[in-house]
Parts: C-alpha cells; sequence; structure tokens
C-alpha cells in the first residue's frame, strides 16, 4: 500500500471507521509537542499553547474523531489544564512560568470550572510534557528538562493529583566527542524532551533527545522518583524527540524521527547546532509485548517542504520540520497524531495502527516523487538552522508506457551543493528477513550507482548510508549480467537470522547472480530502507554519465 503523502491519502475520510494508512486531517495551530487532548466526551482538542502558536485563544476541535475540525475561541485565562485525571476527574498541566519557576494548573469543577496554581518547583523547565498517569492514576509523572547543572532531564511526580509536588534525580547521558565521519562535534544540549511509559512490571521507561545516533533510555524502578545510569536505546534518532505511549489494549506506541543527520562541518563546536539535516520525516513503530518486539519502522509523515529552493526561510527563518509528536485514541486501533513544528511543516495525521502491521510496500511513482527524499542541501546556512534544498532526481515520463512516470537518477557535478552526490530514499515496513526488487535500466555508460538496504532514514546525498548499511549492491551492468538497454528486474532476498553473517542473495529477472553480499552491519528491527545513490567515478567525465531510471520498486517481508 501507498503512503500517506499523495493527494488522495489527503482527502478528508467519510469516518474514521474508514481510515486505514495515514491521511492528514487538519494542520495544528502549534507545535506538536503538548495541546493535543481527548475530552471525556470523545471530543478532540488541539490547544494553540505551545512554541510558534497561532495567534490568539483559541484552540481547533474535532467531534467526529478527529475527521473535521472547527476553531472555538475561548476567555483568556480558561485554557492549560486539558489532560484529565483518572482519579479525581480534574484537568492538570504543569507549565513553566519562566523565572517564576513551574507550576501546576489544576481545575476545580472539571473542565468548565475554575484553575488553580500550585508550586511545583522554583527551577524553571522547558518543554514539559502532558502528565501520564501511572499506579492506576494514583500518580502522576511530568517529564522536562531545563534549569540544572550538569544539563540533563527529569520527571516531577505528585501522589496527590496534583496538589504537591517531588523533582526526581537528573538523567545525565555522555556528551559527542566527534572524530570519525564527523569533523566538528554535535551540539551537546545534554538529555532533553523526554517520554515516559508505565510497564507491565511497574517500572517506567524514559527515552529522551541526545547528540548521539540512538535515543538515550533510562529505566525507574520506584515510580519515577528515581532513575538509573542511561544507555543507548535501540531507536535511532539524533537531537530529535521521542514519543512514546500506550494503547487502550495495552500495545505500546512510538513515535520518532529514525534518522541519522549528516556528519558534523568542522565549524560545529558542541554548542549550538551548525544546521539540523533529520528532521524530514517522523516515523512510527507498535509493540505488543510491552517493548521487547517491534513492527513498523514506517513513515507517517513526510515533510511536504522538503524539496523547496526557499525551505529555509519560508514562512520565517524559525523552527521547522517534522519532529515532535503527540497522539491520542479515538477509537480501538484509531490514531489522531499532531506532527511537526511550524505552521507550514505541522500536520494532524489520522492512521489505523493494522497499517504497521503490513508485510508489503510497492511504488510506480503514480504520485510522483511523494513518497521519496530525493533532495540535495545549497550551500549556506540560513534562518535557524536550515540549508534550502533542490530536488536531486528527476520525474520523468515512460519511455516506454506513455502515461506512466520513472525516476531517473544520474550524478551532476554541481558546487553549489553541500554534497552533489545524487540518492533516493524509500521506507517500507521493517523487515528481518524479506526481498526487495526494482525495475531498472541502465543504459551503457552508467556508472557510480549503487543500491543499498538500511534500517534507518539517511539524507539522500550522505554517502555515510553506504558504510552502516547492512547490504550494498553495486548497480554495474557487467556484475548483474546486464548487456542491454532495455528494463531490468533486480532483487534482493535476505534473511537477518540466518546464521552469523548471513548473505543475501542477489537475481536479475529471476535468475541468481554469483554476487556475493555479506552482512555489513546488523540490525536489532530490520531493514526498512531502499537508498539508490549516484556518486562520481574517479577518471569519468560526469556529462557522460546517463545514469538510471527506476520504474517501480517493491519489498515483501518473508516468515
Amino acid at each position: 500500500m501507498l503512503c500517506a503523502m499523495s493527494a488522495s491519502a489527503q482527502q478528508p475520510a467519510e469516518s474514521i471507521e474508514s481510515v486505514f494508512s495515514p491521511r492528514v486531517v487538519a494542520t495544528g495551530p502549534s507545535d506538536a509537542y503538548i495541546g493535543l487532548s481527548r475530552m471525556p466526551d470523545g471530543e478532540i482538542r488541539h490547544y494553540n499553547y505551545g512554541e510558534q502558536a497561532a495567534a490568539g485563544n483559541f484552540y481547533i476541535s474535532s467531534r467526529d474523531s478527529g475527521m473535521t475540525w472547527k476553531r472555538v475561541d475561548y476567555p483568556r485565562g480558561m485554557a492549560m489544564a486539558d489532560i484529565q485525571s483518572p482519579v479525581s476527574g480534574e484537568f492538570i498541566r504543569v507549565v513553566n512560568m519562566g523565572r517564576y519557576g513551574v507550576y501546576c494548573i489544576r481545575t476545580v469543577g472539571g473542565e468548565k470550572g475554575d484553575r488553580t496554581l500550585r508550586k511545583v518547583s522554583d527551577i524553571p523547565s522547558i518543554m514539559i510534557k502532558p502528565p501520564v498517569f501511572v499506579r492506576s492514576g494514583k500518580r502522576i509523572v511530568v517529564a522536562a528538562h531545563g534549569g540544572v547543572s550538569p544539563k540533563g532531564c527529569y520527571t516531577y511526580v505528585s501522589d496527590d493529583d496534583g496538589l504537591s509536588w517531588t523533582r526526581s534525580n537528573t538523567v545525565i547521558t555522555p556528551e559527542h566527542k566527534g572524530g570519525g565521519h564527523h569533523k566538528g562535534i554535535r551540539w551537546n544540549h545534554g538529555a532533553v524532551e523526554p517520554t515516559v511509559v508505565e510497564l507491565n512490571d511497574g517500572r517506567l521507561w524514559m527515552l529522551m533527545r541526545t547528540p548521539h545516533d540512538n535515543h538515550y533510555e533510562a529505566f525507574s524502578e520506584d515510580g519515577g522518583l528515581t532513575w538509573g545510569e542511561p544507555r543507548p536505546s535501540r531507536f535511532y534518532g539524533t537531537i530529535t524527540m521521542p514519543t512514546i505511549g500506550r494503547l487502550s489494549d495495552g500495545r505500546l506506541l512510538m513515535f520518532w524521527c529514525n534518522t541519522t543527520p549528516l556528519p558534523e562541518l568542522a565549524s560545529a563546536n558542541g554548542v549550538w547546532d551548525d544546521v539540523f539535516t533529520n528532521r524530514d520525516v517522523t516515523h512510527v513503530a507498535i509493540s505488543d509485548d510491552d517493548g521487547k518486539t517491534w513492527t513498523g519502522f514506517r513513515e507517517l509523515s513526510m515533510d511536504p517542504l522538503r524539496n523547496e529552493p526557499d525551505y529555509a526561510l519560508r514562512g520565517g527563518g524559525i523552527d521547522r520540520g517534522m519532529h515532535q509528536a503527540q497522539f491520542v485514541e479515538v477509537a480501538p486501533g484509531k490514531i489522531i497524531a499532531a506532527i511537526g513544528q511550524h505552521p507550514l511543516h505541522r500536520r494532524i495525521v489520522a492512521f489505523d495502527t493494522g497499517w504497521l502491521y503490513e508485510g508489503e510496500r510497492a511504488d510506480s511513482f503514480a504520485d510522483g516523487l511523494d513518497n521519496w527524499s530525493t533532495f540535495n542541501y545549497i550551500k549556506g546556512i540560513k534562518g535557524h538552522c536550515s540549508y534550502n534544498r533542490i530536488n536531486g532526481a528527476e520525474l520523468a515520463e515512460h519511455p516506454d508506457n506513455p502515461g506512466r512516470n520513472v525516476m531517473k537518477l544520474r550524478y551532476g557535478k554541481a558546487d553549489s551543493l553541500v554534497s552533489d552526490v545524487r540518492g533516493a530514499v524509500w521506507n517500507f515496513p521493517a523487515m528481518r528477513s524479506g526481498s526487495f526488487k526494482a525495475s531498472v535500466k541502465l543504459p551503457e555508460g552508467s556508472n557510480g550507482l549503487s543500491l543499498m538496504l538500511n534500517d534507518r532514514w539517511f539524507n539522500p546525498s550522505d554517502t555515510v548510508a553506504r558504510h552502516e548499511s547492512m547490504y550494498r549492491l553495486t548497480l554495474d551492468r557487467k556484475k548483474l549480467g546486464i548487456k542491454d538497454d532495455k528494463w531490468h528486474t533486480v532483487s534482493i532476498d535476505w534473511n537477518l537470522d540466518n546464521g552469523r553473517s548471513p548473505m543475501a542473495v542477489v537475481k536479475v529477472d529471476g535468475r541468481k547472480r554469483n554476487i556475493k553480499m555479506p552482512l555489513l552491519n546488523g540490525s536489532i528491527d530490520g531493514i526498512s530502507y531502499v537508498h539508490f545513490m549516484a556518486e562520481p567515478v574517479a577518471g569519468k567525465a560526469p556529462d557522460s554519465n546517463p545514469g538510471m531510471m527506476i520504474e517501480y520498486v517493491q519489498a515483501v517481508k518473508k516468515p
């Protein structure tokens, strides 16, 4: 099934029951990490407080499970307390009030009653997450960071329904040291923007944003009062926010950017970010066994402006992209998720969790390049740590079937780009055992082409992907046994559980080729990406390289 970002997928559904694959249903009034609430009568609200909020005192409201929305204005000072306690029925929110510290806003008499303020901490916190109710609702845990040295994150805990609070110890993660592919050091902002969920054994599980390649995790044995030593989690993600929560049937749902940024520039000194290059896609996965294994790893939402030449400054040079998420379950397995930052980028998406269990995906470019990441970055950091972009791949009419599209990918020298390597990146459901195939045309003279299978998103132009990939195949006519300019089907079959160093099998037009493809890097959750790349070749004139065409791709999970 094709992905969420096609034009047809953005049309309103008749009802939430008809929603399966993701579809855009609204634009959030503020950044996505707070403000989304489900009221006792089933109404869904997204308040406009938080960063980059639209002007006015209002929220957007849906009374049909997120399919249609309208603006509702409210009196000044009425909002904020928007998460309901399962014990008292009062609504609670912990907020930062700058130099005055942190306060709990709590209703008296329900959502339409008065609001009271209770002091939580003299130390200011930022990016304070919505309350999580644990121990059958008798304890409230709120995750936050800021105001502490050394830098780290922590939780506020209340056992009296928000009347009094205790802060936990600070969770501190190692600093990024640079080296390897990096010329500089990533922004060492510490462990921040934590998300917390209660596990079935009573422990609390925290995942947090860090400057490393992975989100870090920590566990609490006493309900959030103290946290153990953090460690890298299974989830890739760098300087982006994770969000985890539990569904009504007990399954866990995880939202994050399963992405890796470009290597750091020489000017990056660990004090501030040089440029954000991994906030173009939000992913989602689901666990049926309390976090031991995960399914999906699918692209939920792709930045609609990801290929734009004025990406960095359109709408103002401020935070943008698809990182940050919050979700509510509106019916069993039916999810409404707020995603992203900046009014031109963020969106509210509806989907069914059954979509995460699909075992195959295909694309024949009927929706153009909507389902692909294909951009290159233009040199020169603009606005808030952003590059402008160009589309590095070309959509063209099928040379043999008028009315159909193909993707053309070829290297083109361009000194104006951060990297003039051209690439195309496409996501499919994560598979430990699977088969990927592509119908390709490799004209005489094609060179510098490769196909990589990976378990996370890399920038299309990022050559680090070939070092981190599970498998890599050079798309060379001689190696593949191709002797003409016709269409040929190239397939790769893999089973990551087949021995200590499982080999992949390469076939061309259904016939096995004698090509050794060892596993280059292990993967916990399986392969979920193909990455086509076109690079320069020493001694070869770029203008003489015709590149390649791709007419369709398909990935299928194997038992």
